[in-house]
């Protein structure tokens, strides 16, 4: 039945308001040899009306099932379910068209356009909703998992959408990722492995004392924090020796937490930094630092000393002192200025030559030798 036929029908039986339906004969353009009257665009809007709500309830319908079963990933279920809606949309479309009697074929001429202006203009968009779907199937990005994006930001993922994935970082700041880009780039997912993320603690400690004692006085510091996972066959944590350095020993530690401690990594370190603090100054560790003193007599007198640091006895290695240097740096003799020479100089160690009497001429040093 055609627009026409749908106007009679109604002046058929509303034929004394025939006045009113006069107006919706008027013709308005013509597509490819059809008319198209003020009737046929009011029947072309409700159908489409009609089909955008029952797409739109259709993807409620769907979205709401598969929460209900809950053994399908939401962002999976929720692309499946926008697909649903746009094919219902264009079968609307289709059946819009037809009603107002446009022959489809007459629409090879907007598909040709519309492909025209995906390969120009859309390009960038498709390119995104293809590594969407591709995200979705491979499963390499959920929702809830901590990412490091190419850009370095590091966050949560708080949704994926057909086109972006969107993250929230430490600093509530979101960030908008094109799917393109975690497709053609490298980007790290931290959640994706279960055994967690591995962080390391650097510190000091002195020379001299026994660091099997501190080792396990550490370690157990480690494992008392929040954030810390517990120790077992996958999840270590371990406090070694990493070298030698010019005030103590050079110490690690090492532990594992959960990817979403990555939301917060000021209280992360905060509470392992304070666990090892804590534990030091508990056990009276000493964290070695350069501390250098340096002194000048009213007579001219100038000396410079390092500091040391005391190991507690309780911690103390038995073939080793209590009293080692720290700075590296023994004490000196004391050195007088001579006349010549200032404070300042005898202090940064300047060669005393340097402030001698000025240099003599080569003159008047042959005719002192002739004298």
């Amino acid at each position: 039945m055609t627009a026409t036929q749908d106007l009679n029908l109604l002046e058929h039986y509303f034929h004394d308001l025939t006045p009113i339906f006069e107006p919706l004969r008027v013709n308005l353009f013509t597509v490819g040899g059809v008319a198209i009257n003020v009737f046929d665009l009011i029947e072309f809007v409700l159908i489409f009306i009609v089909t955008y709500i029952l797409g739109k309830a259709a993807e409620a319908s769907i979205t709401k099932l598969g929460k209900y079963h809950g053994q399908v990933r939401m962002e999976s279920l929720q692309m499946f379910a926008k697909f649903v809606h746009w094919g219902i949309l264009c079968v609307g479309l289709m059946f819009g068209f037809a009603a107002i009697g446009l022959p489809i074929t007459h629409l090879a001429i907007f598909v040709s356009a519309l492909s025209v202006g995906i390969g120009f203009g859309l390009q960038t968009i498709v390119n995104n909703s293809v590594a969407g779907l591709i995200l979705m199937t491979e499963k390499t990005v959920n929702v809830g998992d901590v990412i490091q994006a190419p850009t370095g930001a590091i966050g949560k993922v708080n949704m994926i959408t057909i086109r972006a994935t969107r993250i929230i970082t430490a600093l509530g700041q979101e960030v908008i990722i094109p799917n393109a880009s975690l497709i053609n780039k490298c980007f790290i997912n931290y959640s994706i492995n279960a055994r967690g993320v591995r962080k390391v603690f650097p510190f000091s400690v002195p020379y001299g004392i026994d660091f099997r004692k501190v080792k396990k006085i550490i370690e157990d510091a480690a494992v008392s924090v929040p954030c810390c996972i517990k120790p077992d066959e996958y999840h270590e944590v371990e406090c070694g020796i990493t070298g030698f350095g010019n005030f103590g020993l050079n110490v690690e530690l090492v532990v594992w937490v959960d990817p979403i401690e990555l939301m917060e990594p000021y209280r992360m370190e905060a509470a392992f930094l304070n666990a090892i603090n804590d534990a030091c100054v508990a056990n009276n560790i000493i964290i070695p630092g350069p501390s250098y003193t340096v002194s000048v007599a009213t007579s001219g007198t100038v000396s410079a000393s390092g500091s040391t640091s005391t190991v507690p006895p309780s911690l103390q290695d038995p073939n080793k002192g209590s009293k080692i240097p720290v700075s590296g740096i023994t004490s000196q003799p004391s050195k007088i200025i001579p006349p010549g020479m200032t404070k300042e100089a005898a202090i940064f160690g300047v060669p005393q030559q340097t402030f001698d009497s000025p240099q003599k001429t080569r003159k008047e040093k042959d005719e002192e030798d002739e004298e």
